[in-house]
Formats: C-alpha cells, structure tokens, sequence
C-alpha cells in the first residue's frame, strides 16, 4: 500500500470577509454638551445616535453605554485620560448603584 499524500489548499480561493466598520464616537462634542447640562435626548439627537429601530424601545441605549465609559474615563484629544463629570452628588451615585444591584 502507498502512502496518501495531504495536499495543503492555500486560503487565496476563501472569501474575504473585511472587518465591520464602526463610526467614530465623538468623544469631544457629548462632553461639551454635557457640560452644557444637555439633557441625554438632546445630545443623541445631536450626534444622530438615536436607535429608532430598537427591539426594546430604547432609543437612547448606545449613548447611555457610551457616557457610563466616559464617566469611567476617556482619551481627550491630546492623548490624556480625562473623567466626564457626573452632575448628581456622589451619595446618588452610590445609592443608585445599590438599588440597582439589589433590585438584579
């Protein structure tokens, strides 16, 4: 019996698939107007992120999930890592961390 050669098959003949381009959050334009005291609605509208499209009705999900990152912190233009400022006192903060984690 004669050894069955395996020939490697090069990927060339494969699909490529290119990565999924994102659109670039404008970090610098939300802090400004959040510190303008914008509401979350009007800075949405603002930047034209508003899912009308949304399963659950959340129309504002995405900028939430973006403005809790940059309460965490971000890189500002210059490269540095700055906080976005929260407008309620921190006591709220924490008691509504707990009232979520409790009702969870």
């Amino acid at each position: 019996m004669g050894q069955v050669q395996v020939l490697r098959t090069s990927k060339l003949h494969r699909k490529t698939v290119s990565k999924r381009q994102y659109r670039k959050f404008p970090y610098e334009k939300v802090a400004k107007l959040w510190g303008q005291c914008k509401t979350i609605a009007q800075i949405g509208h603002s930047i034209k992120r508003v899912d009308k499209d949304s399963a659950t009705g959340d129309l504002y999900h995405s900028l939430r999930n973006f403005l809790y990152r940059m309460h965490r912190g971000y890189k500002n233009k210059s490269g540095r890592t700055v906080r976005l400022p929260h407008r309620v006192s921190q006591l709220t903060i924490r008691a509504a961390r707990k009232a979520g984690l409790r009702a969870w």
